[in-house]
């Protein structure tokens, strides 16, 4: 293990053989199709596992320091951002951390006056956002969770999931929403602002569509059997029409930040917490709930088996 670089360290005997594990930023899928997956930055243990490593491994900690320079050279990247009252001056390295610690003086949507050559422009009108890179960004949260200057997060599943949205009149209007994440607090689910504003945003309560039943796990003794498990449901995960299906929140319980995305849509997301559906008793969330659970445990002792002791 000493000898492994980044590349290798979730290699084919740590999360089954997944045709994913290629680098530090990858996800490890736990449905076929890569419409459920894990990754070892969402959850505190397998950060802390990681640490460990980078600790014993001197390939492994000079694969994560050239990611680390390569970030800290974004401090010489100057940027110029000009309104009507002044002329700001500070550095893509700026720009990244104070986004991602939610530093936002100035919102990262308007569009702003922008130079990358000097205080005398020439300036072109673009969003902060747009500044952004994708993998630079994810590299930024990586990095900053093993330096512990972001905190360690509770376990959490990332999907690639639409589900239905009901609200109006008696629930008569449906809308396809993302769902983003199962944690182990509540659900993650993600659409375009313009969506929220106009559809979403005056409701007082919308109903959740989600067939919970998929994730009803009655022997899962490892990871590969969540795999097998959800195999026949990977093209349609947790979509539900059906009435039965329905888990009813109030929106002034469901949290909601804007963000975006890399594509530079503007979105939004509402983090529904499962302690606040309406009907506590309910069997759809308590599936759930089981199966984050379920998941934590197994990927917990996948890494205890496969990980640690080699560390």
């Amino acid at each position: 293990m000493g000898n492994q670089t980044v590349t290798q360290l979730f290699s084919s005997n740590l999360l089954n053989e997944s045709p994913l594990a290629k680098s530090l930023g990858e996800e490890f899928p736990l449905c076929d199709n890569g419409a459920m997956v894990f990754h070892w930055a969402d959850f505190y243990e397998t950060c802390d596992a990681i640490k460990k490593q980078l600790q014993n491994g001197q390939i492994l900690m000079n694969d994560f320091k050239l990611r680390e320079n390569a970030l800290s050279r974004l401090s010489q990247i100057p940027v110029w951002i000009r309104s009507s009252k002044s002329i700001e001056q500070t550095t893509m390295y700026a720009l990244y951390e104070n986004y991602i610690f939610n530093q936002k003086v100035m919102d990262p949507f308007l569009p702003r006056e922008v130079s990358f050559l000097s205080s005398n422009g020439p300036y072109k009108a673009m969003s902060i956002s747009e500044c952004f890179n994708k993998s630079t960004y994810r590299d930024f949260v990586l990095v900053y969770l093993l330096q512990e200057k972001l905190p360690r997060r509770d376990f959490r599943i990332r999907l690639k999931s639409k589900v239905l949205f009901q609200y109006g009149s008696q629930f008569s209007e449906g809308q396809l929403v993302s769902l983003e994440q199962l944690g182990s607090h509540g659900m993650l689910f993600s659409m375009d602002s313009d969506v929220y504003l106009k559809k979403f945003s005056q409701e007082e309560m919308i109903r959740i569509m989600i067939n919970s039943q998929m994730l009803n796990l009655p022997d899962a003794s490892n990871v590969t059997d969540i795999r097998k498990h959800l195999a026949p449901y990977s093209y349609n995960l947790l979509y539900s029409a059906q009435s039965s299906d329905a888990i009813l929140c109030r929106m002034g319980d469901v949290s909601v930040q804007s963000s975006f995305d890399f594509s530079m849509n503007k979105k939004v997301f509402l983090f529904v917490p499962y302690q606040k559906v309406i009907d506590g008793q309910n069997s759809g969330i308590k599936t759930i709930q089981r199966f984050v659970e379920t998941s934590r445990e197994l990927v917990r002792d996948q890494f205890q088996k496969n990980f640690l002791k080699s560390a």
